[in-house]
């Protein structure tokens, strides 16, 4: 660990240069992540260019051909202030076709980048310029909603600052949880869609899982009929990496901080298919904010997140100084990943991607403690739509209300949520499966006011994690007009048909 510290060389960190946060990388490595990170200004916002194109990495001693969000300076992803202009001109340099998402913001419906619901796909060697108000403020990202292009982490963080924010004495860290596997996309999904004999519906016979990604070993049998039993499910995909911010604990990133000094954390898990428990180790942190907004604050040491979600975490350091692992634990299971906040002249001890016993499954006993900072205005529902949620294992097929999604022809399908703009909109989300889904609406926040029908004025956000048997509410304000999707944030859920569309009513 020692050795990888030594090249590499620190970045100051005061807020409007490099922020937070990262160390330069190496000649002998590219594609390692840095964030530009910009302080409110006066003058209008220039145009950004985002480039979708091909990098390399190295992960676990391998070169790793992956896609990546870069500004024409290196830079992956970008930042701004909060009702700017987002001027973006996304060029395609990729050989294949892409679109992307801004997951978090509430654009117009036409720029919101899911092929063949709100937007053409952006062809190899054309570009899309958007332009529209930048908000909300907070720790959002930007992924493609192309087919499995997620999975080669064509994803980046989209950082919205608000002007508040430069008054903070703190450092900012931004730190991006992704999971990778050398295995093709195409050929992880291609097996899991492999047909096992004596699989049902789920939510209409047995409750059965499939978890890996190659065929039934001794393993995955036992799964199989632990699922049977009533077991909860987790990982239907056992990757080969789990990186944070582009970088495997064999070689994490080291960050330079103060001692003393006070960190903001933004924290993004960017995965295809890996809920994480975010740990602090010898640090206590302050929850302030999921999905990009405000919360009140929570203490803790141990924070759940799931796919597509986000949380800023604040932590004091100690004024004595040393070497603080923050680590994402993968749920259910050893593996982990991570970064290291550093004060100078700290002695740096190697964390090993193994954790010495397996992490739980997320629940939703953090959620339930979570309130708005800012919550929706005190109004009644004026619609209520379930949305159960299923799957159909002999195909693997992922449905809601036992309609799968066509993800190849979203044109045929009709939508399941009608709404008027102006209503307050309720979407009841009713797990039946043993397995986890991270659901998430596109083009608004909504605020979670019940689990499991007891009700409750919680966090906004846009993503909500509903573990299997239970179910969680949620309602928003049907203020931005448009077809919609709203889905499961697991990829190959996605990809197998666990989505649906709301449409606005003229």
């Amino acid at each position: 660990m020692s050795r990888g510290v030594s090249r590499r060389q620190f970045l100051a960190t005061s807020f409007g240069a490099l922020v937070g946060s990262t160390l330069r990388p190496d000649q002998s490595l590219s594609g390692q992540l840095y964030f530009l990170q910009q302080a409110p200004r006066t003058q209008p916002a220039l145009a950004t260019t985002i480039q979708a194109t091909k990098r390399t990495l190295e992960i676990n001693g391998k070169a790793a051909n992956v896609m990546g969000l870069l500004q024409p300076n290196g830079t992956q992803g970008m930042s701004s202030v909060v009702n700017e202009p987002f001027r973006v001109t996304l060029e395609n340099k990729l050989a294949v076709s892409t679109a992307i998402h801004w997951h978090g913001l509430h654009p117009p419906n036409n720029e919101d980048g899911v092929p063949g619901v709100t937007q053409p796909v952006v062809r190899p060697d054309a570009s899309n310029f958007y332009n529209f108000p930048l908000r909300p403020a907070g720790t959002h990202w930007m992924h493609s909603h192309q087919g499995l292009q997620e999975a080669f982490l064509l994803a980046a963080p989209l950082i919205v600052h608000d002007p508040a924010d430069q008054a903070r004495d703190e450092q900012e860290v931004v730190l991006f949880l992704s999971d990778f596997s050398f295995t093709p996309p195409k050929e992880i999904y291609a097996k899991l869609r492999q047909k096992s004999p004596g699989m049902s519906v789920i939510g209409e016979g047995e409750p059965l899982t499939m978890s890996g990604t190659g065929s039934a070993t001794p393993a995955q049998t036992a799964q199989t009929m632990k699922m049977a039993a009533g077991t909860p499910d987790a990982n239907d995909v056992n990757y080969d990496a789990y990186l944070a911010n582009d970088r495997t604990l064999n070689d994490p990133e080291v960050v330079k901080v103060e001692k003393g000094g006070r960190v903001r954390l933004r924290i993004i898990n960017g995965s295809s298919g890996t809920n994480f428990f975010i740990d602090l180790g010898a640090l206590t942190g302050e929850l302030i904010a999921t999905d990009g907004m405000p919360v009140k604050p929570i203490q803790g040491g141990r924070f759940p997140l799931a796919i597509a979600q986000r949380i800023d975490v604040r932590v004091q350091l100690p004024h004595d100084g040393g070497a603080f692992p923050i680590l994402a634990l993968r749920e259910f299971s050893m593996e982990q990943t991570g970064i290291v906040l550093a004060t100078s002249g700290a002695q740096i001890q190697r964390v090993p991607a193994k954790n010495s016993s397996p992490s739980g499954l997320l629940t939703l006993g953090l959620e339930s403690q979570l309130a708005a900072a800012k919550p929706l205005r005190d109004k009644a529902a004026d619609q209520v739509t379930v949305l159960r949620l299923q799957g159909n294992m002999s195909r693997y097929e992922w449905l809601i209300n036992g309609q799968a999604f066509d993800v190849s022809n979203p044109g045929s399908q009709q939508p399941q949520v009608r709404v008027k703009s102006g209503q307050r909109v309720g979407l009841k989300f009713v797990n039946e499966t043993p397995m986890s889904h991270p659901m998430h609406l596109h083009g608004h926040s909504f605020q979670v006011v019940a689990i499991n029908d007891r009700r409750f004025s919680g966090a906004v956000r846009d993503t909500v994690l509903v573990p299997g048997r239970n179910s969680v509410t949620v309602e928003f304000d049907a203020n931005n007009p448009g077809l919609w999707f709203v889905h499961c944030h697991v990829l190959w859920h996605l990809e197998a048909g666990m989505a649906a569309l709301v449409q606005y009513e003229a």
